[in-house]
């Protein structure tokens, strides 16, 4: 499977937040520890990372208003 190609999904923030919480319960059992995780768990936790990032933006935006 290529690692150079993204996929990109627009969601509502309730789907995001949705999604976000079922990647942490899934990898939740697992270290933090990079040299002890398998690298799925590595990159689910780095998308939980990017929607995290977004999902802040956005409510920034909202209470900035």
């Amino acid at each position: 499977m290529s690692k150079e190609k993204k996929v990109t999904v627009e969601l509502s923030v309730y789907q995001a937040a949705a999604v976000r919480q079922s990647l942490f319960t899934d990898t939740k059992g697992y270290t933090y520890d990079p040299k002890c995780i398998p690298e799925r768990v590595s990159q689910i936790r780095e998308a939980i990372v990017q929607i995290d990032n977004q999902l802040e933006e956005i409510l920034s935006e909202e209470t900035d208003s």
